[in-house]
């Protein structure tokens, strides 16, 4: 008998991917479209599946979801703008027993407050709590996180290192052209065969190429 993965994105290589984690992470540039695949996710998921949805960048993108609103029936949306803010939400999933935690992005508050002594710790405080709940509910933690291009051309995520750590998956949200983004495999714990995943953004969501390159 053949495993079917669960449609998360609806791309059939990704979904494999992503069903063998527990945490995955998209990382990419401003626009590049990781809230387009966060939604996207949570829409096939958050109907059936009690989930948390938290923004950190005032972007929560309420008009989007209410657009059908049924796919997000479970959700519980939230905002968190600083840390401290964040840790009392991964703190509070204990008690909601969410199966899925959507996080856009993990690391607008640690960008903001790197310099304080305590702040990688509770990020990893934060992130550990999140994962140790999803885990406990069989289900799995998704996060973006915004990155900034370098004079090379490599990009950096602040808090990348500390990611690494915790997230099973890492995966590059990259801009080709207007419209066109694609995907490419930054870290992964399984093998995989993607090299790249090319997709459309739509109003709906992501619209999928009919191949990998």
């Amino acid at each position: 008998m053949v495993l079917i993965a669960t449609n998360f994105t609806g791309n059939r290589l990704l979904d494999e991917l992503i069903d063998s984690s527990s945490s995955v992470l998209f990382q990419g540039v401003a626009g590049a479209g990781k809230t387009t695949l966060l939604l996207t996710i949570s829409g096939n998921l958050c109907h059936l599946n009690t989930c948390v949805y938290v923004s950190t960048e005032e972007t929560v993108h309420y008009e989007r979801v209410a657009r059908d609103i049924s796919r997000y029936e479970k959700a519980l949306f939230t905002e968190a703008y600083d840390l401290d803010t964040l840790l009392k939400v991964a703190l509070t999933l204990p008690f909601i027993k969410p199966k899925y935690v959507f996080v856009d992005s993990i690391n607008a508050p640690y960008k903001v407050e790197i310099r304080k002594e305590s702040t990688q710790a509770k990020e990893a405080l934060i992130i550990s709590t999140m994962l140790d709940v999803v885990e406990r509910e069989g289900g799995k933690l998704f996060a973006s996180a915004q990155v900034r291009a370098e004079d090379g051309g490599d990009v950096v995520a602040s808090g990348l290192s500390m990611f690494e750590y915790y997230f099973d998956t890492i995966l590059e949200v990259l801009i080709e052209k207007p419209q066109l983004r694609s995907i490419r495999v930054y870290k992964s714990s399984k093998p995989h065969s993607i090299k790249k995943a090319y997709f459309l953004i739509r109003e709906h969501g992501v619209e999928w190429a009919q191949y990998e390159w």
